[in-house]
């Protein structure tokens, strides 16, 4: 959740919001395949939310093409308002069971929104995040369910990009070069995390998708 939160702003002000968006998919790509390659056992979870992957990888197709050509204020103020819902009531709007008609249609709706805003921000953590939390998954299950759906993402805005000739020699490089304090600070993730209980867990995880929020309205807003 926490990569393109704070790497997009901070190559944006080097590079531009376009190219930080192409450049940040090649890290998110990569760290989200050890998150899925360390949480294999756990796959069986994914059954259930193949509409949620639908929705999201047409999301993200839509937003690939709208790159830096949407109202980002607009879309920073609906997605502050869904997040404080899902976390002041998200229990209330979900129900009790995953299954429930809502949660079922109410999850792929989040998912295509949250494609639309990774393939044109790369940053979908706020709302996707917010949604799974208010499911109350265990943290391995939280972390592997988020990179599978980050992950298809991201394999969508490499060939959307790919297509749009995005990649220039530059971005690859710089792409790449991201991957070194990307996959360190990861294991050490990994590390902490088997040291949290689910309720510190579920308090990191208010205080990240709070503090994403932050970030969102300072930098459509005030940035």
């Amino acid at each position: 959740m926490g990569l393109p939160l704070i790497a997009t702003p901070i190559l944006a002000g080097v590079f531009g919001p376009r190219a930080a968006v192409t450049i940040v998919t090649i890290p998110i790509f990569a760290s989200n395949s050890l998150l899925l390659v360390q949480g294999l056992r756990r796959r069986d979870l994914l059954r259930a939310i193949v509409p949620f992957f639908i929705a999201s990888a047409i999301g993200t197709a839509i937003g690939t093409l709208l790159l830096a050509n949407l109202d980002q204020r607009t879309f920073a103020v609906l997605i502050t308002i869904m997040v404080a819902i899902f976390l002041a009531r998200g229990d209330r709007v979900l129900g009790d069971d995953p299954a429930a008609q809502r949660a079922r249609i109410l999850g792929p709706v989040v998912c295509f929104v949250g494609g639309v805003l990774q393939g044109t921000t790369s940053i979908a953590s706020p709302l996707v995040g917010s949604y799974f939390h208010a499911q109350r998954l265990a943290a391995a299950d939280f972390v592997f369910v988020l990179a599978a759906i980050f992950e298809l993402n991201s394999v969508v805005q490499l060939v959307g990009y790919g297509m749009q000739g995005l990649y220039t020699g530059e971005v690859i490089a710089t792409g790449l070069l991201g991957l070194v304090p990307t996959l360190l600070a990861l294991a050490a993730g990994i590390a902490l995390r088997g040291h949290l209980d689910p309720t510190r867990f579920r308090q990191f995880i208010v205080v990240l998708v709070v503090l994403s929020v932050v970030n969102l309205l300072w930098r459509s807003f005030l940035a």
